[in-house]
């Protein structure tokens, strides 16, 4: 008897790994399909080759290879950005953290006309592929070099104001980034790791996830568990550096 109960306790296991691992690819399978340029910059990261870039003194910040395709946004958290883009009818986007631009050219593609996504990165290589990539479609993109604090008090100087922000960008500095009122923030979940704060960057998921909570000004938020988390919010406040809401 106990035999058996081990067995029929492994045969659900298998069957809900399954039924996990599948419903991704389910779902993508159902929704609607990102362009042509989205699917080429899929490859063009997939060839990256972040040892080669950073024995020529490309990189600034050391990375392993093994992390190229999970630092893009997944089709369906770029999907998702999409859907609140088009119902709000967005002209002015900020990313913080924008890699080789697979989320900047996904929310790009649906903002409203005469509209412009303006990118952060730290990373000259990537910083360059994007614009140029940009500059080639002739799509309203542009991303600036630099540390995100940064080039956001200069952008705050300029006196730009943005209707969408987005940051999948250094986990530490979110905190921080809260003050540029952003709407939609990745990895707050942080593989789930944020409930046990079971490392630093957990803690530091948790920490933000608990602030923006207990945020007076913050007029409507969710946490959706979309990939590794997406933190969806508005701030209202006179304050606020960036919001044009």
């Amino acid at each position: 008897m106990e035999k058996a109960g081990c067995d029929d306790a492994k045969k659900e296991l298998q069957e809900t790994l399954e039924l996990v691992t599948g419903l991704n690819e389910y779902a993508q399978s159902k929704s609607t399909q990102l362009g042509s340029l989205l699917k080429s910059i899929v490859e063009e990261t997939a060839a990256l080759s972040f040892t080669k870039l950073q024995e020529e003194g490309k990189l600034i910040v050391p990375r392993s290879d093994d992390s190229k395709m999970t630092m893009i946004s997944s089709a369906s958290q770029v999907q998702l950005l999409q859907f609140f883009i088009r119902k709000l009818k967005c002209r002015n986007i900020l990313e913080i953290g924008t890699y080789m631009g697979y989320g900047a050219f996904g929310m790009a593609d649906v903002m409203a006309q005469g509209g412009k996504v303006t990118g952060i990165d730290i990373e000259p290589h990537f910083c360059d592929f994007v614009n140029k990539t940009a500059r080639e479609r002739n799509i309203n993109v542009e991303v600036k070099q630099g540390s995100a604090i940064t080039v956001l008090e200069s952008l705050a100087k300029e006196g730009n104001k943005y209707d969408f922000i987005y940051v999948d960008c250094h986990k530490p500095d979110y905190c921080e980034y809260f003050k540029t009122a952003m709407m939609a923030c990745d990895n707050v979940l942080w593989h789930g790791r944020s409930i046990k704060r079971s490392d630093y960057f957990a803690e530091c998921m948790d920490d933000f996830n608990t602030m923006v909570a207990a945020d007076p000004r913050v007029t409507t938020d969710s946490v959706c568990h979309v990939m590794t988390g997406y933190f969806l919010f508005n701030t209202m406040t006179t304050a606020n550096k960036f919001s044009n809401l």
